[in-house]
């Protein structure tokens, strides 16, 4: 690896449970989560409906996926899990250019006009949708197409979503017997979602990008303010990368009064190394769907 890549990725866990078995990846899925900032590896063990592996990696000064597609074929010969054929692979984008339709106004030919209302095109991206089951909704999201094509090159049963529908969907599945209103924060290094939902009803969703402790809050508070929320009332769950010992939650906790931490679903087993992972972290990778 060459010094500029060596700057640019990095490998910051390796979870891989001695049950991995590189002769049997035709029983595997595994999933991708890429982001700009970091590209999560995951496999999933169909037959035993259970979670055996995980990696991550850090980018560092990469400012588009472009950028991020250059460091894919590194990634691909590091990686000790993705060099395999598998039942079925599953990528998870990361990025700011999605929104929700609702089935009733959806139309197929005008998916690309949906989404530049909320979004900034640059024209060479792969449309796509996600069903949201619990939302009777859909949501309209771009895959970089010099992602797609470098990931349809290593494998040839690619499955694309959007990292917001596995939020949401998730999110509004497990409140829908719940009664009353709580706000979801699901935290990662530059951004951070929130969803207020009550009941069965998605009442707000929006992503904040951040680079301080300090913008984090003033966004999370601006979120209060503009649906008049009380931070003294108001359940808030911390999902994601966020630990209670970090700054964020410091500061968070002096102007919120409940904090709690969520948990990801137990619809799958997790190997022992990954059940010493805070329940919380990692969301959208570990409630990915399953194909």
């Amino acid at each position: 690896m060459t010094t500029d890549i060596k700057n640019k990725l990095t490998q910051l866990h390796s979870f891989i449970d001695e049950a991995f078995d590189a002769k049997k990846t035709a029983s595997y899925q595994l999933l991708l989560q890429v982001g700009i900032n970091d590209v999560l590896v995951g496999i999933h063990d169909k037959q035993k409906n259970k979670y055996i592996a995980l990696e991550k990696y850090s980018i560092s000064n990469v400012h588009n996926f472009d950028g991020l597609a250059e460091l894919i074929d590194t990634l691909l010969k590091e990686s000790k899990l993705v060099n395999h054929k598998f039942q079925s692979v599953s990528c998870v984008i990361v990025n700011n250019l999605s929104t929700l339709v609702p089935n009733a106004l959806f139309e197929e030919d005008r998916k690309r006009m949906y989404l530049k209302f909320n979004a900034s095109l640059e024209g060479d991206e792969l449309v796509a949708i996600d069903n949201i089951r619990s939302l009777d909704a859909k949501n309209v999201f771009a895959i970089p197409l010099s992602i797609k094509s470098k990931l349809d090159a290593q494998y040839s049963n690619v499955n694309y979503h959007h990292a917001s529908s596995t939020l949401i969907d998730t999110l509004v599945a497990n409140h829908k017997n719940q009664i009353g209103k709580k706000l979801y924060v699901h935290i990662q290094n530059t951004h951070f979602e929130t969803l207020l939902i009550d009941g069965k009803n998605l009442i707000f969703y929006n992503t904040f990008n951040y680079q301080s402790t300090e913008d984090f809050i003033y966004y999370l508070l601006f979120v209060y303010e503009q649906l008049q929320l009380n931070p003294e009332k108001m359940e808030t769950i911390f999902l994601g990368e966020i630990e209670k010992s970090s700054s964020i939650y410091t500061l968070a906790n002096k102007y919120i009064r409940t904090i709690k931490f969520g948990e990801r679903t137990d619809a799958s087993d997790f190997s022992y190394q990954l059940q010493t992972l805070p329940k919380h972290s990692y969301f959208t990778l570990f409630n990915s769907y399953l194909s």
